[in-house]
This record gives structure tokens, C-alpha cells and sequence, in this order.
């Protein structure tokens, strides 16, 4: 009978160390192992909104790079719109540009009459009336002067006298043109100043 309770005695000494070793392990799970787990699962997370972060900005420096390449090309442009469409009323290098248009086509300015500045929307339309001499194709060569001005010109009407039967291109006529140039709403209203 003692080799029975020794092999009793032994199931139970075996049974009861893998009991510890079990409450061991369900310990060390619980304990070490889970709260790890929270807590990598919480990195990952951290990790992946880092890294839709970084995405975000890198798109966002990718815009910033584009728009720096081309930000010589919008300064030109708002260079070009602002000779178009100044801030000032003021005709004076306006007449300049017009009268050096008429000396490069041959064309013979003898009047510039502007009037005052009219409110229009967003902008401010000053009338000019030019009173010229020239030939069908030094008019033809003004009227293409006029349109690339670097201030905007529109020619709301064109008055030409002198042709007829028996002239030729060399005839000489007599113009008038009425223009508007621009400037933007709330500029200077001096019209006799820059600009």
C-alpha cells in the first residue's frame, strides 16, 4: 500500500505544480502580457495617425513647392493685371504711352481730351478722346498699338473721315477715336496725376 499512496501522493504533487504552474502563467497573462498588448495596440495607433499626419503635410509641402515654382509667373501675372488696371485715375503715362504708339506707327496725335472718371462696378472708366492723322495703314497699325498698351484700352468708337472714291491706302485721314481706360474703384480721381 505505501507504493500506492506514493504514486498517489506523486499525481498530487504533479497535479498541484502544474496548478501553480498554471496560476503562474494565468498571473504573468494577466498581469504583463495583456496590459502590453493595450498598450502596443495603443502605439500602433499613435503610429498610424502619425503617419497619416505626416501624408497630410507632405501633400501640403508638395502644394507649397508647386505654388513657390510658380510663384514668379503669379507676380508677373498681378504685375501685368495691376499696368492693366491701376490703382491711380491719373492719364499722364497713359498719354505718354499713347503718343510714343503713334510716333512707332506714323500716325499724328493732334488732340488727347480725357474726362473725368465715371464709377463703374468695381472700377473706375476714364473716357479719352484722341484726335489723329495718319494713312488706312498707319490707322490700321494704331488701332493694333492701342490694343497692346499696357493699360487696358477699349475703343468704344472709331470716327475716320477722308476716304472714299479715288483714295489708296497712302491717303491721309482724319480720326477720332473715343477710348475708356480703367483704374480700381476708389483710386485717386486726380486725373492729371501718374499712372
Amino acid at each position: 500500500m505505501n507504493r500506492e499512496i506514493v504514486a498517489v501522493l506523486r499525481t498530487r504533487t504533479v497535479l498541484l505544480s502544474i496548478a501553480i504552474a498554471l496560476v503562474v502563467l494565468l498571473v504573468w497573462l494577466l498581469a504583463l502580457f495583456v496590459p502590453e498588448g493595450h498598450k502596443l495596440a495603443s502605439v500602433n495607433a499613435s503610429v498610424q495617425s502619425a503617419q497619416e499626419q505626416q501624408n497630410a503635410l507632405q501633400a501640403r509641402l508638395d502644394r507649397l513647392k508647386a505654388y513657390s515654382r510658380e510663384s514668379g509667373q503669379f507676380q508677373a501675372l498681378a504685375q501685368r493685371l495691376s499696368a492693366a488696371v491701376p490703382s491711380s485715375t491719373g492719364v499722364y503715362d497713359y498719354i505718354t504711352a499713347l503718343s510714343n504708339a503713334a510716333s512707332a506707327t506714323g500716325v499724328k496725335v493732334s488732340g488727347v481730351n480725357p474726362s473725368a472718371p465715371t464709377a463703374s462696378g468695381n472700377l473706375e472708366v476714364i473716357p479719352i478722346t484722341v484726335s489723329a492723322t495718319g494713312t488706312y495703314s498707319q490707322t490700321l497699325a494704331f488701332i493694333k498699338a492701342l490694343d497692346a498698351l499696357p493699360r487696358l484700352t477699349i475703343i468704344s468708337q472709331i470716327s475716320i473721315t477722308g476716304g472714299g472714291t479715288g483714295t489708296n491706302r497712302g491717303t491721309v485721314l482724319t480720326d477720332q477715336f473715343n477710348l475708356d481706360i480703367f483704374a480700381t474703384r476708389g483710386a485717386s480721381s486726380s486725373a492729371a496725376g501718374t499712372g
